[in-house]
């Protein structure tokens, strides 16, 4: 997609320098693991950067050092959990990682699990730490949160959250860390929001945002950033402007405009601020598909090119490596997997024949049932489409023998399902397919499943009136 705009060029590097950041501990649980710790890329997107590999070895020990330039949530996912904590720049921490818990089967296959998010722990913490004091809040706040949600909506301000948010901040009142200040600051204005039923919002949004510095990296500021502008732009045209944004952004692409339609809004006179709110417009538009694809992604791209900040540049980017990931006509993703005898296969192999990519477990249900049906659809096409599936399953022995007890004999791969091939094609459910043409593009994103009348759109798509072009007497290599 490079012809269209200079925003999926790579960005210049820049060289940088931070301070060390030290980590050890030991969790028996855990020996011979290998833990990955990721930081958000920006709090639009969420995409993760990896900062660290935690390597635990036989006996449980682990340690490693990473350079960091600002204080950074970091975080890992394993097995249930969603687990981490705040590192600081020149800091050492001595973890103390949750109890190992595996998911069990039903989670794996779960699209709607949840991970269990912890804060781990961190041994001889004082009270004055960024950690404790974030875990200090957090247990008061939310508590008071789950318990009294109802009556803070309906109440408002008439109900106690007054009285909670002088406490709380009479609690914290000697803490002098401007990061857990920020933190405690815009938690209690997600509270206000709530009590308020969003009924002064730009008022709110006035007083907390337009003219304070924007913290990127604060959960804290982007969760309530992120509640207000839900989907600002699908809400916008549908207002007395929308019009105009339409135009705008379907005709003109033009970014200077664009500002100057919110400028009309005094919540947004911070032009750092209103700019970010524009980012998340246009990343949340992408997927509600009120705006043309197009249109976004060239005012996207007027983002990018005309911003004097850094941070924004990267947030356009990933925006739209977001928007294109897995979009037709795009490269499918490629990937290098071991097949049944061990041989690496590439996705590149397989160039010049349409390939149906399915991802699935021979332990679910629908699997199974599905497995059946490309059994025909392989004796019927494997002329002109390659079949591949890639299985996730743990016991790889097992799943060899359902194929040879099944005479399945299309190619079978095999990855993790906390794989880079898993994530880069954004499976969450089991099966899921893909077709990709013979160049090697994304034609079907995802394509729809044997059950679903996949063979259908495929003879169309092929054309089926073309003599010899299907059927056993053409095979694949």
């Amino acid at each position: 997609m490079k012809q269209f705009f200079a925003i999926l060029g790579i960005l210049m590097s820049v060289c940088v320098y931070g301070e060390n950041v030290h980590i050890f501990g030991n969790s028996k649980d855990y020996k011979g693991n290998e833990l990955i710790f990721y930081k958000y890329s920006d709090r639009i997107t969420f995409i993760k950067e990896q900062v660290f590999t935690l390597k635990i070895d036989k006996d449980g020990n682990f340690d490693t050092n990473f350079n960091l330039e600002e204080i950074t949530y970091v975080f890992a996912e394993f097995g249930v959990y969603h687990a981490y904590f705040y590192a600081e720049p020149g800091a050492y921490y001595e973890l103390i990682l949750p109890e190992y818990d595996e998911k069990d089967e039903k989670d794996i296959f779960n699209p709607f699990f949840s991970p269990e998010e912890v804060h781990i722990g961190i041994k001889d913490l004082k009270q004055t730490d960024l950690n404790y004091l974030i875990i200090d809040f957090d247990y008061y706040y939310f508590r008071y949160l789950d318990l009294n949600y109802l009556d803070i909506y309906s109440g408002g301000l008439s109900s106690d959250v007054d009285t909670f948010i002088n406490n709380i901040n009479f609690h914290y009142k000697d803490i002098d860390n401007q990061y857990f200040n920020d933190y405690k600051n815009y938690r209690i204005a997600a509270l206000k929001n709530i009590a308020t039923q969003k009924q002064y919002e730009k008022a709110l949004v006035y007083a907390y945002y337009t003219k304070s510095p924007v913290l990127y990296d604060n959960p804290a500021y982007m969760d309530l950033f992120n509640n207000i502008y839900a989907d600002y732009f699908d809400e916008y045209l549908t207002g007395k402007n929308g019009a105009t944004l339409y135009a705008i952004i379907n005709y003109g692409h033009s970014i200077n405009r664009l500002k100057k339609l919110l400028n009309q809004n005094f919540e947004l006179k911070g032009p750092q601020f209103r700019e970010l709110v524009i980012l998340k417009g246009l990343n949340d538009a992408f997927a509600n598909k009120n705006l043309p694809w197009l249109p976004l992604l060239l005012t996207l791209d007027s983002v990018y090119l005309a911003t004097k900040y850094p941070i924004h540049q990267k947030i356009a980017q990933n925006i739209a490596d977001n928007s294109l990931s897995m979009a037709r006509g795009t490269i499918a993703p490629p990937f290098e997997l071991p097949d049944s005898a061990g041989n690496i296969k590439e996705l590149y192999d397989f160039r010049g024949k349409y390939v149906y990519l399915g991802f699935a477990n021979t332990k679910t249900y629908t699997s199974q049932i599905e497995f059946g049906l490309i059994k025909n659809l392989y004796e019927r096409y494997r002329g002109t489409c390659i079949f591949i599936t890639v299985l996730t399953d743990e016991d790889k022995e097992g799943a060899m023998k359902f194929i040879r007890e099944n005479e399945l004999k299309w190619q079978f791969l095999f990855t993790d399902v906390n794989s880079k091939t898993i994530s880069s094609y954004n499976v969450v459910t089991y099966p899921t397919y893909f077709l990709i043409d013979t160049d090697g593009t994304l034609l079907m994103s995802p394509a729809p499943s044997p059950c679903d009348n996949f063979e259908t759109y495929f003879f169309k798509l092929v054309g089926g009136n073309n003599e010899g072009r299907f059927g056993n007497q053409i095979h694949d290599k």
